[in-house]
């Protein structure tokens, strides 16, 4: 080994090196000083070394090395490994020193930013220009980076978005799916793509990226890598290569994975990326590589036990009737009995019309949800039809499950068959299946890994076997939370295996205080020469902040999967919200809702200072508990809104552990996802019911949920309006006037009546295309007026486009229909701001009905009249009107130009048949907004005479109604008996002449021949409020005692 020199000097040798064989030298002898040695590297670092290493690598390759930043051809084939010349060995050895900082943990993140480490390594991964060692060492080094920043403190810049910004771009995407599909075995191939897939599972969390991945072709790279592995366990089936052959897929048939390539890795990489979308997980089913593996065909074998077991079990009645046949890959796993469960065989029938008190909230993590938009019928894909069967991949990731010996392969294949199930891909039979066959292993894992979790690991670094583990602890009640969020049946088939008490403990071993926090400095024999971290900047030579150990950022994330799967659990059963209180994690939730947590402690064991708000705060960076990250504040915010459905809980447990004023603290947060999260939450915790809801109007909650209705964030805006609509409702006279004071009539009116959001997006779209005329007029002749880039009508579908012609089979065409039709779906601003107007306009009318519901007869009027003089009485009438008509939108596309036989270009009603079938959007009354006005005008109705008159008196409004009688929704046909029924009310002897007129108009309108009609409706409660409402206008039993149904129900 060289002697070892001072840094001034070998830095200098390095900088002045008279050949290439020089400096390789130098970097070899400084390679020796810093790889493991944490002082050394520091030192190193103080010295200004990173700035040297960057020039290295920005140096332009010679004619004999065409690799880094000037290369535009490919030297050698991809994945080929060749004797480096002398300037790339260099370059080797810096992107090795550079890997090597990175090992050192976040402090050195900010040296290696301050002078420009990651666009400079970016240069090196594309592995056409640049031989393999190259490209691999600059993963590693990426990689290094990437689990760095994953350690970084809370108040740190040098997190893992800003990579993820740097990484995902088109070049570097491109050079990742290259990598992705190199054909070469060789072993350092292998490790480039298990690099690529760890960065993707690490970076890509923003749908943002996940779309340009699954655009890119990426998704479709890591898709054949999967099939790989289907051919590697040799289980493509040998009968299908016929039909493989005849559409022309045996081409993209891969071959066997080789030895060095992660299954677990890919399935975390493609879960990834899928993840929350339908569109890229049909893109992940219907990839031609999966397609050609695994097809749709009957099993020949007819005489197998496996066989004659499914027969047996369909014939006595156990089996799924489906009229598709399964699969040949389903005969790999057991047969399982098709039983409906005794506990979900008893149907919800509401014995009301409405519920005021909505216990659902409106949005998670900022998207708008489609509560409004059930009735819209889905793409059939996969299951969703019984003659369109699903992809053989769903079996196959149940049968890996089963028959792997790895965890990790377990988790991650349960993890993209979760999206599968989530996304409707799944036969209608397949939810038993996974009751019996996935979540039982998956409990198992929780079970055993979880043992290990309340033991204290605070140790600056860990093995590789215990980061496994803690990963798979990590993501296991993550992946199971998925499964079962909307499912009451798998929820307790999970409670059922012991799985909510042990995420409960979960939760609590994870605040466990840890007695290190951050990575402590190396020992220095000449602290004059240690250069402390300073807040006002970085430099170079500088080091940042510690951020934590390992152990520490465990702790954090398992705080956020074990919520998760609590969330999931206490959906709908209140027994299971019971039983969750009674495992004494409130205080541990309550914490969750601080960026700074304290130990939890329960209600009875705290001291009255602390209940004030007076807890003592450790010193940033130095708390034993760490600190939560947002995901883990928006996790127990959804917690907390799962518990609160509960009116037992609001009023005991969530009172007693002051989860209100975290709660209203974490409204003013500066994250966008974490405001909604915490209005989610107090939707709930301002209900009638709850005794929270006076301590939030005194904290000045009226406030700052009016502020957020005016937000230009939808899901925020329709989230608070959800929670004024909750505050309103039972509240005091004064509180009700103030909400709509600090609202403001007009804008009420205008989140109401108008579409905010798709005349935002019109504004938006019109202003990049006014840009785009300024700066070339003749360019943008011949573009569409309209929204067309929100759907992206030119999509072309990468996994054909790359593979080359050829792929013209039937099955090939289907899949293209389906994913173009899924596209248009998931990225049709069009159609999303609609949704989010509509959602808006529900929650405002609900407001309004709220705001005039009081039992107190005079006070109710006065409430009425007071919304009138505010609002405008005829002009909430034409509004409530208005929601009752078929509306035709301004033209999306192109606008008609007076050559094409369309004079004036007129639109709406006026235009011509071709201008409003092509250019024009009809959108017909959506059911819940027609059960919204109908129900705030049942409360107006069961006011005082004189308001029931001015309702009888809207024959436009009326006429409108009586065409909703044969409404597919019966919650509209139930509304409509309600409101008739207070309209005929008689209040004494005074009113019987104004009743006489109302009947009159009523029969007269034909009310009394439809609720005749509906008499013999489908549904039991319809027919019976019918038959109610039409004896009340017929005059019968008017010796009884009525009340008007805005007075018992609301």
């Amino acid at each position: 080994m060289a002697n070892s020199q001072s840094p001034p000097a070998l830095l200098w040798q390095i900088q002045n090196a008279r050949n290439h064989a020089e400096q390789i030298g130098l970097l070899c002898q400084l390679k020796d000083e810093v790889i493991g040695h944490v002082r050394g590297k520091e030192k190193w670092v103080n010295h200004g070394i990173l700035r040297s290493l960057v020039n290295l690598l920005q140096q332009k390759p010679t004619a004999q090395s065409p690799s880094g930043l000037g290369s535009k051809e490919p030297h050698v084939p991809i994945g080929q490994t060749t004797d480096l010349p002398d300037d790339d060995r260099v370059r080797l050895l810096a992107l090795q020193l550079i890997a090597s900082f990175a090992k050192g943990g976040p402090s050195f993140l900010a040296p290696l930013n301050a002078v420009g480490v990651v666009p400079v390594v970016l240069t090196y991964i594309c592995p056409r220009k640049n031989p393999a060692q190259l490209v691999l060492t600059s993963l590693r080094a990426l990689s290094d980076m990437t689990e760095a920043a994953s350690l970084s403190s809370r108040t740190s810049t040098e997190d893992t978005a800003v990579l993820a910004k740097a990484l995902f771009v088109p070049r570097y995407i491109e050079s990742l799916c290259a990598i992705l599909d190199a054909a070469s075995t060789s072993s350092t191939v292998q490790e480039q793509k298990c690099l690529v897939a760890t960065l993707i599972s690490r970076l890509c969390k923003e749908p943002r990226f996940q779309d340009m991945l699954a655009d890119a072709g990426v998704l479709d790279a890591l898709a054949t890598l999967l099939a790989s592995f289907v051919v590697a366990r040799g289980e493509v089936l040998p009968f299908t290569m016929d039909t493989v052959e005849r559409e022309g897929l045996d081409a993209v048939i891969p071959q066997p994975a080789p030895r060095g390539l992660s299954l677990a890795l890919i399935l975390e990489a493609i879960s990834v990326i899928i993840a929350d979308s339908r569109f890229r997980t049909g893109l992940l089913l219907c990839s031609p590589a999966i397609m050609a593996v695994l097809i749709s065909s009957e099993f020949g074998e007819r005489n197998s036990q496996i066989y004659r077991t499914w027969e047996l079990l369909k014939k006595s009645g156990l089996a799924h009737g489906r009229s598709v046949d399964r699969s040949a890959i389903d005969y790999l796993l057991p047969a399982v009995p098709v039983t409906t469960p005794r506990f979900l065989l008893s149907q919800h029938h509401p014995s009301f019309p409405s519920k005021v008190v909505s216990w659902e909230t409106p949005a998670k993590h900022g998207r708008v949800t489609t509560k409004l938009m059930t009735e819209d019928r889905e793409w059939p894909v996969g299951g969703g039809d019984i003659d369109e069967p699903e992809s053989p991949l769903i079996p196959w990731l149940i049968h890996l499950m089963r028959s792997s010996n790895s965890d990790h392969e377990k988790v991650m294949a349960a993890s993209v068959l979760a999206s599968a199930f989530k996304g409707g891909f799944t036969s209608p039979d397949r939810e038993f299946s996974l009751s019996v066959l996935v979540l039982p292993v998956l409990c198992q894992i929780l079970k055993d890994y979880g043992t290990e979790s309340g033991k204290s690991l605070d140790a600056t670094f860990v093995d590789s076997e215990t980061a496994t583990a803690w990963a798979i602890l990590e993501r296991t009640p993550a992946v199971l939370a998925r499964l079962i969020a909307d499912s009451v049946f798998l929820q307790q088939v999970v409670h059922d295996s012991g799985a909510l008490k042990l995420a409960c403990r979960l939760l609590k071993d994870a605040y466990e205080p840890s007695t290190i926090q951050s990575p402590p400095r190396p020992w220095t024999p000449n602290p004059e020469e240690r250069r402390e971290f300073e807040e006002d900047g970085f430099s170079a030579c500088q080091l940042g902040p510690p951020g934590q150990v390992p152990a520490c950022a465990h702790k954090t994330r398992m705080r956020e999967s074990s919520l998760k799967l609590i969330t999931s659990l206490a959906t709908f059963k209140e027994e299971f919200r019971k039983e969750i209180v009674e495992q004494d994690i409130l205080p541990s939730v309550v914490e969750s809702l601080s960026e700074t947590p304290q130990k939890p402690t329960p209600p009875k064991e705290k001291p009255k200072a602390e209940e004030d708000g007076a807890v003592p705060i450790h010193p940033a960076g130095h708390s034993p508990y760490g600190h939560n990250s947002t995901s883990v504040l928006i996790a127990a915010c959804h917690a907390v809104r799962t518990l609160a459905r509960s009116v037992s809980n609001l009023r005991t447990a969530l009172e007693d552990n002051c989860v209100a004023i975290p709660v209203f603290k974490l409204l003013k947060h500066v994250d966008i996802d974490v405001k909604i999260a915490a209005c989610s939450v107090v939707c709930n915790l301002l209900t009638e019911s709850s005794p929270m809801r006076d301590p939030l109007i005194h904290a000045g909650v009226i406030g700052v949920l009016c502020l957020y209705a005016r937000s230009d964030n939808a899901g925020l805006r329709l989230n608070a309006l959800w929670a004024l609509k909750h505050l309103v409702q039972m509240a005091d006279r004064d509180i009700k006037k103030q909400c709509l004071e600090e609202l403001g009539p007009g804008w009420l009116i205008q989140l109401i009546c108008d579409d905010t959001e798709d005349e935002a997006l019109h504004a938006r779209v019109v202003g990049e295309r006014q840009l785009l005329a300024d700066a070339d007029e003749d360019e943008v002749m011949g573009t569409d007026d309209g929204y067309t880039e929100a759907t992206d009508d030119i999509w072309q579908w990468q996994a054909i486009h790359r593979k080359g012609p050829g792929f013209d089979s039937t099955r090939m065409r289907v899949a293209d229909s389906m994913l173009r039709a899924l596209r248009e779906k998931e990225f049709d601003e069009v159609r999303k701001a609609r949704e989010a107007d509509l959602a808006i306009q529900e929650q405002g009318i609900d407001f309004i009905r709220n705001l005039i519901s009081i039992p107190q007869q005079p006070s109710q009027a006065d409430m009425v009249d007071y919304v009138f003089s505010e609002l405008g009485q005829d002009r909430l009438f034409d509004i409530l009107a208005s929601k009752l008509r078929v509306k035709v939108l301004r033209p999306f596309a192109r606008r008609q130009s007076s050559s094409s036989g369309t004079p004036g270009g007129g639109e709406g009603s006026g235009a011509s048949g071709r201008n409003v079938s092509i250019d024009s959007r009809v959108l017909y009354p959506q059911s819940k907004i027609i059960v919204a006005v109908i129900y705030l005008l049942t409360h107006i109705a069961a006011g005082i005479p004189r308001h029931r008159q001015l309702v009888v008196a809207q024959p436009e409004l009326l006429k409108l109604l009586a065409g909703h009688f044969n409404n597919k929704d019966v919650d509209v046909r139930r509304s409509l008996c309600h409101l008739l029924k207070n309209l005929v009310w008689c209040d004494g002897s005074d009113d019987m002449l104004g009743r006489d007129l109302r009947v009159r108009e009523l029969k007269k309108l034909g009310f009394l021949q439809k609720l005749e009609g509906l008499e013999h409706d489908a549904e039991l409660d319809v027919r019976e409020r019918a038959k109610e409402a039409a004896s009340t206008i017929k005059g019968e039993g008017d010796d009884e005692l009525r009340i008007p149904h805005g007075r018992v129900d609301y």
